[in-house]
Protein backbone atom coordinates (compact mmCIF):
# COMPACT_ATOMS: atom_id res chain seq x y z
CA UNK A 1 0.00 0.00 0.00
CA UNK A 2 2.88 2.43 0.93
CA UNK A 3 4.71 1.68 -2.30
CA UNK A 4 1.61 2.34 -4.37
CA UNK A 5 1.00 5.72 -2.67
CA UNK A 6 4.66 6.75 -3.09
CA UNK A 7 4.45 5.94 -6.76
CA UNK A 8 1.29 8.01 -7.03
CA UNK A 9 2.97 11.09 -5.40
CA UNK A 10 6.03 10.62 -7.61
CA UNK A 11 3.73 10.64 -10.61
CA UNK A 12 2.24 13.97 -9.50
CA UNK A 13 5.70 15.51 -9.06
CA UNK A 14 6.76 14.27 -12.47
CA UNK A 15 3.58 15.75 -13.95
CA UNK A 16 4.35 19.14 -12.35
CA UNK A 17 7.89 19.13 -13.73
CA UNK A 18 6.55 18.22 -17.14
CA UNK A 19 4.13 21.14 -16.92
CA UNK A 20 6.99 23.59 -16.13
CA UNK A 21 9.15 22.26 -18.94
CA UNK A 22 6.25 22.49 -21.38
CA UNK A 23 5.54 26.09 -20.33
CA UNK A 24 9.18 27.11 -20.93
CA UNK A 25 9.14 25.34 -24.26
CA UNK A 26 5.97 27.17 -25.20
CA UNK A 27 7.56 30.55 -24.41
CA UNK A 28 10.59 29.78 -26.53
CA UNK A 29 8.44 28.64 -29.43
CA UNK A 30 6.31 31.80 -29.19
CA UNK A 31 9.44 33.98 -29.34
CA UNK A 32 10.73 32.19 -32.40
CA UNK A 33 7.36 32.56 -34.06
CA UNK A 34 7.33 36.34 -33.37
CA UNK A 35 10.77 36.75 -34.90
CA UNK A 36 9.66 34.96 -38.02
CA UNK A 37 6.57 37.14 -38.36
CA UNK A 38 8.61 40.34 -37.90
CA UNK A 39 11.04 39.28 -40.60
CA UNK A 40 8.17 38.62 -42.97
CA UNK A 41 6.59 42.04 -42.25
CA UNK A 42 9.93 43.84 -42.69
CA UNK A 43 10.57 42.22 -46.06
CA UNK A 44 7.08 43.07 -47.30
CA UNK A 45 7.28 46.73 -46.19
CA UNK A 46 10.69 47.21 -47.82
CA UNK A 47 9.32 45.82 -51.08
CA UNK A 48 6.31 48.16 -51.02
CA UNK A 49 8.07 51.34 -49.91
CA UNK A 50 9.29 52.24 -53.41
CA UNK A 51 5.78 52.01 -54.90
CA UNK A 52 3.94 53.65 -52.04
CA UNK A 53 5.00 57.30 -52.52
CA UNK A 54 2.92 57.99 -55.70
CA UNK A 55 -0.19 56.66 -54.00
CA UNK A 56 -0.31 59.47 -51.51
CA UNK A 57 -0.99 61.94 -54.34
CA UNK A 58 -4.03 59.91 -55.46
CA UNK A 59 -7.51 59.92 -54.03
CA UNK A 60 -8.13 57.26 -51.39
CA UNK A 61 -10.49 55.45 -53.73
CA UNK A 62 -7.78 55.29 -56.38
CA UNK A 63 -5.08 54.17 -53.97
CA UNK A 64 -7.36 51.48 -52.52
CA UNK A 65 -6.96 49.21 -55.56
CA UNK A 66 -3.17 49.12 -55.29
CA UNK A 67 -3.29 48.55 -51.56
CA UNK A 68 -5.65 45.64 -51.94
CA UNK A 69 -3.48 44.14 -54.66
CA UNK A 70 -0.47 44.32 -52.35
CA UNK A 71 -2.47 42.70 -49.58
CA UNK A 72 -3.51 39.86 -51.87
CA UNK A 73 0.08 39.28 -52.96
CA UNK A 74 1.66 39.39 -49.51
CA UNK A 75 -1.19 37.95 -47.50
CA UNK A 76 -0.78 40.85 -45.05
CA UNK A 77 -2.90 43.78 -43.96
CA UNK A 78 -1.52 46.89 -45.72
CA UNK A 79 -2.16 50.44 -44.51
CA UNK A 80 -1.05 53.83 -46.05
CA UNK A 81 -0.86 56.55 -43.37
CA UNK A 82 -0.54 60.21 -44.41
CA UNK A 83 1.96 62.57 -42.76
CA UNK A 84 -0.79 64.00 -40.58
CA UNK A 85 -1.76 60.58 -39.19
CA UNK A 86 -4.86 60.19 -41.36
CA UNK A 87 -5.37 56.74 -42.92
CA UNK A 88 -5.07 57.23 -46.67
CA UNK A 89 -5.80 53.65 -47.76
CA UNK A 90 -6.46 50.36 -45.91
CA UNK A 91 -6.73 46.86 -47.40
CA UNK A 92 -9.26 45.79 -44.75
CA UNK A 93 -11.37 48.98 -44.78
CA UNK A 94 -13.53 50.53 -47.51
CA UNK A 95 -12.46 54.02 -48.70
CA UNK A 96 -15.71 55.61 -47.58
CA UNK A 97 -15.11 54.42 -44.03
CA UNK A 98 -11.56 55.72 -43.69
CA UNK A 99 -12.67 59.01 -42.17
CA UNK A 100 -13.98 57.08 -39.17
CA UNK A 101 -10.56 55.75 -38.31
CA UNK A 102 -8.62 57.55 -35.59
CA UNK A 103 -5.33 59.38 -36.00
CA UNK A 104 -2.49 56.87 -36.41
CA UNK A 105 0.44 59.15 -35.62
CA UNK A 106 0.28 57.99 -32.04
CA UNK A 107 0.70 54.37 -32.96
CA UNK A 108 3.86 52.86 -31.50
CA UNK A 109 5.17 51.56 -34.79
CA UNK A 110 4.41 54.85 -36.63
CA UNK A 111 6.17 56.94 -34.00
CA UNK A 112 9.20 54.64 -34.19
CA UNK A 113 9.21 54.88 -38.00
CA UNK A 114 9.06 58.68 -37.82
CA UNK A 115 12.11 58.63 -35.57
CA UNK A 116 13.90 56.16 -37.84
CA UNK A 117 13.95 53.47 -35.14
CA UNK A 118 13.01 49.82 -35.46
CA UNK A 119 9.29 50.21 -35.99
CA UNK A 120 7.64 47.04 -34.66
CA UNK A 121 4.70 46.77 -32.33
CA UNK A 122 2.42 44.03 -31.01
CA UNK A 123 -1.07 44.71 -29.65
CA UNK A 124 -4.74 43.91 -30.01
CA UNK A 125 -6.17 45.56 -33.15
CA UNK A 126 -8.94 48.10 -32.56
CA UNK A 127 -10.41 47.15 -35.95
CA UNK A 128 -10.43 43.34 -35.63
CA UNK A 129 -10.00 42.88 -31.90
CA UNK A 130 -7.27 40.27 -32.50
CA UNK A 131 -3.66 40.06 -31.46
CA UNK A 132 -1.64 41.63 -34.30
CA UNK A 133 2.02 42.38 -35.12
CA UNK A 134 2.73 45.68 -36.90
CA UNK A 135 5.73 47.10 -38.83
CA UNK A 136 5.84 50.61 -40.35
CA UNK A 137 8.31 52.52 -42.56
CA UNK A 138 8.46 56.16 -43.52
CA UNK A 139 8.50 57.05 -47.23
CA UNK A 140 9.32 60.28 -49.04
CA UNK A 141 12.33 61.56 -47.10
CA UNK A 142 12.24 63.87 -44.11
CA UNK A 143 9.77 64.97 -43.16
CA UNK A 144 8.14 61.88 -44.58
CA UNK A 145 5.29 62.06 -47.05
CA UNK A 146 3.63 59.20 -45.23
CA UNK A 147 4.04 55.75 -43.85
CA UNK A 148 3.59 52.20 -45.17
CA UNK A 149 2.48 49.72 -42.56
CA UNK A 150 2.05 45.96 -42.77
CA UNK A 151 0.25 43.94 -40.16
CA UNK A 152 -0.26 40.24 -39.48
CA UNK A 153 -2.60 38.62 -37.02
CA UNK A 154 -0.82 36.18 -34.77
CA UNK A 155 -2.16 32.64 -34.85
CA UNK A 156 -3.95 31.75 -31.68
CA UNK A 157 -1.85 29.03 -30.18
CA UNK A 158 -3.38 26.59 -27.81
CA UNK A 159 -2.02 26.37 -24.35
CA UNK A 160 -0.93 22.76 -23.98
CA UNK A 161 0.21 23.50 -20.46
CA UNK A 162 -3.39 24.33 -19.72
CA UNK A 163 -4.44 20.96 -21.12
CA UNK A 164 -1.67 19.34 -19.14
CA UNK A 165 -2.91 21.07 -16.01
CA UNK A 166 -6.39 19.76 -16.69
CA UNK A 167 -4.95 16.31 -17.38
CA UNK A 168 -2.91 16.52 -14.21
CA UNK A 169 -6.01 17.42 -12.24
CA UNK A 170 -7.86 14.56 -13.89
CA UNK A 171 -4.95 12.26 -13.06
CA UNK A 172 -5.21 13.28 -9.42
CA UNK A 173 -8.91 12.51 -9.41
CA UNK A 174 -8.43 9.22 -11.27
CA UNK A 175 -5.55 8.36 -8.96
CA UNK A 176 -7.74 8.93 -5.93
CA UNK A 177 -10.55 6.79 -7.38
CA UNK A 178 -8.06 4.12 -8.42
CA UNK A 179 -6.45 4.15 -5.00
CA UNK A 180 -9.85 3.60 -3.40
CA UNK A 181 -10.66 0.76 -5.83
CA UNK A 182 -7.27 -0.85 -5.24
CA UNK A 183 -7.78 -0.66 -1.50
CA UNK A 184 -11.13 -2.42 -1.85
CA UNK A 185 -9.54 -4.97 -4.15
CA UNK A 186 -6.69 -5.45 -1.71
CA UNK A 187 -9.11 -6.04 1.16
CA UNK A 188 -11.01 -8.55 -0.98
CA UNK A 189 -7.84 -10.44 -1.96
CA UNK A 190 -6.62 -10.41 1.63
CA UNK A 191 -9.98 -11.80 2.72
CA UNK A 192 -9.71 -14.68 0.23
CA UNK A 193 -6.15 -15.43 1.35
CA UNK A 194 -7.07 -15.29 5.04
CA UNK A 195 -8.01 -18.98 5.09
CA UNK A 196 -4.39 -19.80 4.17
CA UNK A 197 -2.92 -17.54 6.83
CA UNK A 198 -3.12 -17.10 10.60
CA UNK A 199 -2.61 -13.34 10.27
CA UNK A 200 -5.55 -11.01 11.14
CA UNK A 201 -7.85 -9.97 8.28
CA UNK A 202 -6.66 -6.35 8.48
CA UNK A 203 -3.01 -7.36 8.02
CA UNK A 204 -1.00 -5.84 5.21
CA UNK A 205 -1.49 -7.64 1.89
CA UNK A 206 2.24 -8.08 1.42
CA UNK A 207 2.54 -9.85 4.77
CA UNK A 208 -0.47 -12.06 4.00
CA UNK A 209 0.97 -12.92 0.57
CA UNK A 210 4.32 -13.84 2.13
CA UNK A 211 2.59 -16.06 4.69
CA UNK A 212 0.48 -17.76 2.02
CA UNK A 213 3.54 -18.24 -0.20
CA UNK A 214 5.39 -19.90 2.69
CA UNK A 215 2.49 -22.25 3.36
CA UNK A 216 2.09 -23.13 -0.31
CA UNK A 217 5.80 -23.94 -0.54
CA UNK A 218 5.47 -26.21 2.49
CA UNK A 219 2.37 -27.87 0.99
CA UNK A 220 4.17 -28.43 -2.30
CA UNK A 221 7.16 -29.95 -0.52
CA UNK A 222 4.87 -32.24 1.45
CA UNK A 223 3.05 -33.24 -1.74
CA UNK A 224 6.36 -34.00 -3.45
CA UNK A 225 7.46 -36.11 -0.47
CA UNK A 226 4.23 -38.12 -0.59
CA UNK A 227 4.54 -38.50 -4.34
CA UNK A 228 8.06 -39.79 -3.94
CA UNK A 229 6.89 -42.32 -1.34
CA UNK A 230 4.19 -43.54 -3.74
CA UNK A 231 6.70 -43.79 -6.57
CA UNK A 232 9.02 -45.80 -4.35
CA UNK A 233 6.15 -48.09 -3.36
CA UNK A 234 5.18 -48.65 -6.99
CA UNK A 235 8.80 -49.49 -7.78
CA UNK A 236 8.69 -52.29 -5.22
CA UNK A 237 5.63 -53.96 -6.76
CA UNK A 238 6.08 -57.15 -8.70
CA UNK A 239 3.30 -56.08 -11.05
CA UNK A 240 4.13 -53.69 -13.86
CA UNK A 241 2.42 -50.29 -13.72
CA UNK A 242 2.29 -48.00 -16.77
CA UNK A 243 0.34 -44.76 -17.12
CA UNK A 244 -0.30 -43.02 -20.43
CA UNK A 245 -1.79 -39.65 -21.33
CA UNK A 246 -4.48 -38.83 -23.88
CA UNK A 247 -1.87 -38.64 -26.63
CA UNK A 248 -0.63 -42.16 -25.91
CA UNK A 249 2.68 -41.11 -24.35
CA UNK A 250 4.08 -42.77 -21.23
CA UNK A 251 3.80 -40.59 -18.12
CA UNK A 252 4.97 -43.22 -15.62
CA UNK A 253 6.38 -46.75 -15.74
CA UNK A 254 7.89 -48.71 -12.86
CA UNK A 255 10.87 -51.03 -13.17
CA UNK A 256 8.71 -54.15 -13.25
CA UNK A 257 6.81 -52.86 -16.29
CA UNK A 258 10.04 -52.37 -18.22
CA UNK A 259 11.22 -55.87 -17.31
CA UNK A 260 7.91 -57.52 -18.28
CA UNK A 261 7.45 -55.67 -21.57
CA UNK A 262 11.12 -55.58 -22.50
CA UNK A 263 10.74 -52.12 -24.06
CA UNK A 264 12.23 -48.72 -23.45
CA UNK A 265 9.37 -47.25 -21.45
CA UNK A 266 10.88 -43.79 -21.13
CA UNK A 267 8.60 -41.08 -19.80
CA UNK A 268 7.45 -38.83 -22.62
CA UNK A 269 7.85 -41.43 -25.38
CA UNK A 270 4.77 -42.78 -27.18
CA UNK A 271 3.75 -46.21 -25.90
CA UNK A 272 3.42 -47.52 -29.45
CA UNK A 273 7.16 -46.91 -30.01
CA UNK A 274 8.22 -48.83 -26.91
CA UNK A 275 5.72 -51.73 -26.94
CA UNK A 276 5.07 -54.16 -29.79
CA UNK A 277 2.03 -56.06 -28.49
CA UNK A 278 -1.03 -55.38 -30.70
CA UNK A 279 -3.59 -56.70 -28.19
CA UNK A 280 -2.26 -54.48 -25.42
CA UNK A 281 -2.12 -51.39 -27.66
CA UNK A 282 -5.66 -52.07 -28.92
CA UNK A 283 -6.94 -52.31 -25.33
CA UNK A 284 -5.26 -49.00 -24.45
CA UNK A 285 -6.77 -47.36 -27.51
CA UNK A 286 -10.29 -48.60 -26.68
CA UNK A 287 -10.04 -47.43 -23.08
CA UNK A 288 -8.72 -44.01 -24.14
CA UNK A 289 -11.60 -43.57 -26.58
CA UNK A 290 -14.46 -45.27 -24.74
CA UNK A 291 -13.40 -45.44 -21.08
CA UNK A 292 -14.11 -48.41 -18.83
CA UNK A 293 -11.86 -51.42 -18.27
CA UNK A 294 -10.29 -53.84 -20.76
CA UNK A 295 -8.65 -57.22 -20.05
CA UNK A 296 -6.32 -59.03 -22.40
CA UNK A 297 -3.34 -61.37 -22.41
CA UNK A 298 -0.01 -61.29 -24.18
CA UNK A 299 3.44 -62.86 -24.10
CA UNK A 300 6.01 -60.50 -22.67
CA UNK A 301 9.77 -60.49 -22.40
CA UNK A 302 11.36 -63.84 -21.57
CA UNK A 303 8.18 -65.75 -22.49
CA UNK A 304 6.33 -64.10 -19.62
CA UNK A 305 2.61 -64.88 -19.71
CA UNK A 306 1.05 -61.50 -18.99
CA UNK A 307 -2.46 -60.82 -17.74
CA UNK A 308 -3.16 -57.21 -18.75
CA UNK A 309 -5.74 -54.92 -17.18
CA UNK A 310 -6.25 -51.47 -18.73
CA UNK A 311 -8.55 -48.99 -16.99
CA UNK A 312 -9.53 -45.40 -17.72
CA UNK A 313 -8.38 -42.66 -15.33
CA UNK A 314 -10.41 -39.63 -14.33
CA UNK A 315 -7.41 -37.31 -14.46
CA UNK A 316 -6.68 -34.07 -16.37
CA UNK A 317 -3.40 -35.44 -17.79
CA UNK A 318 -3.38 -39.23 -17.59
CA UNK A 319 -5.87 -41.19 -19.67
CA UNK A 320 -5.26 -44.84 -18.79
CA UNK A 321 -3.40 -47.10 -16.38
CA UNK A 322 -1.97 -50.48 -17.41
CA UNK A 323 -1.43 -53.23 -14.84
CA UNK A 324 0.76 -56.15 -15.98
CA UNK A 325 0.96 -59.40 -14.04
CA UNK A 326 3.13 -62.40 -14.91
CA UNK A 327 0.89 -65.44 -14.52
CA UNK A 328 3.45 -68.09 -15.43
CA UNK A 329 3.63 -69.42 -11.88
CA UNK A 330 -0.14 -69.42 -11.45
CA UNK A 331 -0.71 -71.15 -14.77
CA UNK A 332 1.95 -73.72 -14.11
CA UNK A 333 0.33 -74.46 -10.77
CA UNK A 334 -3.09 -74.60 -12.45
CA UNK A 335 -1.80 -77.03 -15.04
CA UNK A 336 -0.25 -79.13 -12.27
CA UNK A 337 -3.57 -79.17 -10.42
CA UNK A 338 -5.42 -80.25 -13.51
CA UNK A 339 -2.89 -82.98 -14.16
CA UNK A 340 -3.25 -84.14 -10.55
CA UNK A 341 -7.02 -84.30 -10.86
CA UNK A 342 -6.81 -86.25 -14.11
CA UNK A 343 -4.18 -88.62 -12.71
CA UNK A 344 -6.12 -89.13 -9.50
CA UNK A 345 -9.32 -89.92 -11.39
CA UNK A 346 -7.42 -92.38 -13.58
CA UNK A 347 -5.59 -94.05 -10.70
CA UNK A 348 -8.81 -94.56 -8.71
CA UNK A 349 -10.33 -96.79 -11.37
CA UNK A 350 -8.29 -99.93 -10.62
CA UNK A 351 -8.64 -99.95 -6.81
CA UNK A 352 -12.33 -99.15 -7.10
CA UNK A 353 -12.80 -102.09 -9.44
CA UNK A 354 -10.98 -104.39 -7.02
CA UNK A 355 -12.95 -103.08 -4.04
CA UNK A 356 -16.17 -103.53 -5.98
CA UNK A 357 -15.37 -107.20 -6.59
CA UNK A 358 -14.56 -107.77 -2.93
CA UNK A 359 -17.81 -106.13 -1.83
CA UNK A 360 -19.71 -108.38 -4.21
CA UNK A 361 -18.10 -111.50 -2.66
CA UNK A 362 -18.82 -110.29 0.87
CA UNK A 363 -22.44 -109.60 -0.03
CA UNK A 364 -22.83 -113.22 -1.21
CA UNK A 365 -21.29 -114.58 1.97
CA UNK A 366 -22.71 -112.11 4.50
CA UNK A 367 -25.87 -110.72 2.93
CA UNK A 368 -27.45 -108.03 5.06
CA UNK A 369 -24.42 -107.59 7.30
CA UNK A 370 -24.03 -103.98 8.52
CA UNK A 371 -20.33 -104.00 7.62
CA UNK A 372 -21.14 -104.97 4.04
CA UNK A 373 -23.77 -102.24 3.81
CA UNK A 374 -21.26 -99.67 5.10
CA UNK A 375 -18.67 -100.82 2.57
CA UNK A 376 -21.21 -100.52 -0.23
CA UNK A 377 -22.12 -96.94 0.80
CA UNK A 378 -18.48 -95.85 0.96
CA UNK A 379 -17.75 -97.57 -2.34
CA UNK A 380 -20.60 -95.72 -4.03
CA UNK A 381 -19.26 -92.49 -2.57
CA UNK A 382 -15.77 -93.20 -3.89
CA UNK A 383 -17.15 -94.07 -7.30
CA UNK A 384 -19.13 -90.82 -7.36
CA UNK A 385 -15.98 -88.95 -6.35
CA UNK A 386 -13.95 -90.64 -9.09
CA UNK A 387 -16.64 -89.88 -11.68
CA UNK A 388 -16.72 -86.24 -10.60
CA UNK A 389 -12.92 -86.08 -10.82
CA UNK A 390 -13.01 -87.48 -14.34
CA UNK A 391 -15.77 -85.05 -15.26
CA UNK A 392 -13.88 -82.08 -13.85
CA UNK A 393 -10.63 -83.13 -15.55
CA UNK A 394 -12.41 -83.38 -18.89
CA UNK A 395 -14.10 -80.01 -18.40
CA UNK A 396 -10.88 -78.22 -17.41
CA UNK A 397 -8.97 -79.61 -20.36
CA UNK A 398 -11.75 -78.78 -22.82
CA UNK A 399 -12.43 -82.41 -23.69
CA UNK A 400 -16.19 -82.19 -23.13
CA UNK A 401 -18.20 -83.18 -26.18
CA UNK A 402 -21.50 -81.32 -26.43
CA UNK A 403 -24.49 -82.61 -28.37
CA UNK A 404 -26.87 -79.66 -28.78
CA UNK A 405 -30.50 -80.28 -29.57
CA UNK A 406 -33.79 -78.47 -29.17
CA UNK A 407 -35.14 -78.84 -25.66
CA UNK A 408 -37.21 -77.00 -23.07
CA UNK A 409 -35.62 -75.79 -19.86
CA UNK A 410 -38.91 -76.17 -18.00
CA UNK A 411 -39.16 -79.82 -19.04
CA UNK A 412 -35.57 -80.45 -17.90
CA UNK A 413 -36.32 -78.85 -14.51
CA UNK A 414 -39.43 -80.99 -14.06
CA UNK A 415 -37.49 -84.19 -14.81
CA UNK A 416 -34.74 -83.29 -12.33
CA UNK A 417 -37.27 -82.48 -9.60
CA UNK A 418 -39.01 -85.81 -10.16
CA UNK A 419 -35.68 -87.65 -9.85
CA UNK A 420 -34.84 -85.74 -6.66
CA UNK A 421 -38.25 -86.20 -5.02
CA UNK A 422 -37.14 -89.22 -2.99
CA UNK A 423 -34.09 -87.48 -1.50
CA UNK A 424 -36.24 -84.40 -0.75
CA UNK A 425 -38.84 -86.47 1.15
CA UNK A 426 -36.12 -88.12 3.18
CA UNK A 427 -34.69 -84.69 4.10
CA UNK A 428 -38.11 -83.18 4.76
CA UNK A 429 -37.66 -80.56 2.02
CA UNK A 430 -40.37 -79.54 -0.45
CA UNK A 431 -39.64 -79.03 -4.16
CA UNK A 432 -41.49 -76.62 -6.48
CA UNK A 433 -41.22 -75.23 -10.00
CA UNK A 434 -42.22 -71.83 -11.38
CA UNK A 435 -42.11 -70.25 -14.81
CA UNK A 436 -43.29 -70.84 -18.34
CA UNK A 437 -41.95 -73.07 -21.13
CA UNK A 438 -38.51 -71.90 -22.27
CA UNK A 439 -37.27 -73.50 -25.51
CA UNK A 440 -33.54 -73.39 -26.27
CA UNK A 441 -30.88 -75.27 -28.20
CA UNK A 442 -28.33 -76.80 -25.81
CA UNK A 443 -26.96 -80.12 -24.56
CA UNK A 444 -29.85 -81.55 -22.46
CA UNK A 445 -27.60 -84.02 -20.60
CA UNK A 446 -25.21 -81.31 -19.43
CA UNK A 447 -28.07 -78.95 -18.59
CA UNK A 448 -29.74 -81.68 -16.56
CA UNK A 449 -26.44 -82.26 -14.77
CA UNK A 450 -26.20 -78.53 -13.85
CA UNK A 451 -29.77 -78.36 -12.53
CA UNK A 452 -29.38 -81.68 -10.71
CA UNK A 453 -26.22 -80.56 -8.86
CA UNK A 454 -27.86 -77.28 -7.79
CA UNK A 455 -31.08 -78.98 -6.62
CA UNK A 456 -29.06 -81.64 -4.79
CA UNK A 457 -27.13 -78.89 -2.94
CA UNK A 458 -30.42 -77.15 -2.11
CA UNK A 459 -31.74 -80.37 -0.52
CA UNK A 460 -28.51 -81.37 1.21
CA UNK A 461 -27.83 -78.01 2.87
CA UNK A 462 -31.40 -77.33 3.92
CA UNK A 463 -33.32 -77.97 7.10
CA UNK A 464 -36.48 -80.06 7.70
CA UNK A 465 -39.49 -78.10 6.55
CA UNK A 466 -37.38 -76.12 4.12
CA UNK A 467 -37.97 -75.73 0.40
CA UNK A 468 -36.19 -75.61 -2.95
CA UNK A 469 -37.78 -73.59 -5.76
CA UNK A 470 -36.61 -73.64 -9.39
CA UNK A 471 -37.81 -70.81 -11.62
CA UNK A 472 -37.38 -70.66 -15.39
CA UNK A 473 -37.60 -67.30 -17.21
CA UNK A 474 -37.44 -66.59 -20.93
CA UNK A 475 -35.39 -63.52 -21.87
CA UNK A 476 -34.17 -61.92 -25.09
CA UNK A 477 -31.98 -64.58 -26.71
CA UNK A 478 -31.38 -66.18 -23.31
CA UNK A 479 -32.86 -68.41 -20.62
CA UNK A 480 -32.59 -67.76 -16.88
CA UNK A 481 -32.80 -70.64 -14.38
CA UNK A 482 -33.03 -69.67 -10.69
CA UNK A 483 -32.50 -72.28 -7.96
CA UNK A 484 -33.46 -70.90 -4.54
CA UNK A 485 -33.52 -72.69 -1.21
CA UNK A 486 -34.38 -71.76 2.37
CA UNK A 487 -31.44 -73.66 3.79
CA UNK A 488 -28.60 -72.85 6.14
CA UNK A 489 -26.88 -70.50 3.69
CA UNK A 490 -23.20 -69.70 3.25
CA UNK A 491 -21.11 -67.16 5.22
CA UNK A 492 -20.56 -64.03 3.11
CA UNK A 493 -16.77 -64.31 3.38
CA UNK A 494 -16.86 -67.78 1.75
CA UNK A 495 -19.26 -67.03 -1.11
CA UNK A 496 -16.44 -66.06 -3.57
CA UNK A 497 -14.69 -69.40 -2.88
CA UNK A 498 -17.48 -71.91 -3.38
CA UNK A 499 -16.77 -72.51 -7.10
CA UNK A 500 -13.20 -73.62 -6.40
CA UNK A 501 -12.47 -77.34 -6.65
CA UNK A 502 -12.38 -79.27 -3.37
CA UNK A 503 -13.63 -76.26 -1.40
CA UNK A 504 -16.19 -77.12 1.25
CA UNK A 505 -17.90 -74.50 3.38
CA UNK A 506 -17.02 -74.58 7.06
CA UNK A 507 -20.29 -75.32 8.87
CA UNK A 508 -19.19 -75.74 12.49
CA UNK A 509 -20.42 -78.98 14.06
CA UNK A 510 -22.32 -80.07 10.94
CA UNK A 511 -20.78 -83.01 9.05
CA UNK A 512 -19.07 -82.38 5.71
CA UNK A 513 -21.56 -82.68 2.94
CA UNK A 514 -19.71 -83.54 -0.22
CA UNK A 515 -16.45 -83.69 -2.16
CA UNK A 516 -16.28 -79.98 -2.93
CA UNK A 517 -16.45 -80.64 -6.67
CA UNK A 518 -20.15 -80.09 -7.39
CA UNK A 519 -20.13 -76.31 -7.86
CA UNK A 520 -16.77 -76.41 -9.65
CA UNK A 521 -18.34 -78.82 -12.16
CA UNK A 522 -21.40 -76.55 -12.44
CA UNK A 523 -19.19 -73.55 -13.20
CA UNK A 524 -17.28 -75.36 -15.96
CA UNK A 525 -20.43 -76.94 -17.45
CA UNK A 526 -22.24 -73.60 -17.62
CA UNK A 527 -19.17 -72.00 -19.21
CA UNK A 528 -19.05 -74.85 -21.77
CA UNK A 529 -22.73 -74.19 -22.56
CA UNK A 530 -21.90 -70.52 -23.22
CA UNK A 531 -23.54 -69.16 -20.10
CA UNK A 532 -22.76 -67.62 -16.73
CA UNK A 533 -23.51 -68.61 -13.14
CA UNK A 534 -23.83 -66.37 -10.09
CA UNK A 535 -24.37 -67.34 -6.46
CA UNK A 536 -25.68 -65.18 -3.64
CA UNK A 537 -26.32 -66.39 -0.12
CA UNK A 538 -27.13 -65.22 3.39
CA UNK A 539 -26.16 -67.38 6.30
CA UNK A 540 -29.23 -68.81 8.03
CA UNK A 541 -31.65 -67.67 5.29
CA UNK A 542 -30.76 -69.63 2.18
CA UNK A 543 -28.95 -69.53 -1.15
CA UNK A 544 -29.84 -68.34 -4.62
CA UNK A 545 -28.03 -69.52 -7.77
CA UNK A 546 -28.76 -67.83 -11.14
CA UNK A 547 -27.76 -69.65 -14.34
CA UNK A 548 -28.03 -67.68 -17.56
CA UNK A 549 -27.75 -69.59 -20.85
CA UNK A 550 -27.96 -68.47 -24.46
CA UNK A 551 -31.00 -69.56 -26.46
CA UNK A 552 -28.62 -71.34 -28.78
CA UNK A 553 -25.14 -72.75 -28.20
CA UNK A 554 -22.42 -70.43 -29.55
Amino acid sequence: MTIRRSSWVAGLIAGGLALAVLGLSEALCSREQLRGEETRLEQAVEALAGEALPLFSLEPADADEAVRRWAAITGLRITLIAEDGRVHAESWTLPKLLDRMVDHLGREEVEAAARGDRAFAQRRSETTGRRTVYHARAVGGRPPAGFVRAAHERERRGAPWMALAVSLLSAVMVGAVTESALQRRERSVTGHLAQWSDLPRNADAEAVAAEVSRRLVESRQEYERRLEVKRAALEQLGEGIVMVDAGGSVTFANTAAGALLGGNLAVGRPLVEAVRFPDLLAAVRRVSEEGGVQHTECTGAGEAELAVRVCALNHPRMAAAIVLRDTRGERQLERARRALVADLAHELRTPLTVLGGLVEELREERDGDELVLTLERQLRRLRTFAEELEELAALETGQVHLEPEETDASVMVRQVLEESAGAARTAGVSLSQLGEPCPLVTDPVRLSQVIGNLVDNGIRYNRPGGSVTVTVEQGVDMALILVEDTGIGIPSAEVPLVFQRFYRVRRGAQPAGGSGLGLAIVKHLVRALGGTVQLTSEEGRGTRVAVQLPSSLP
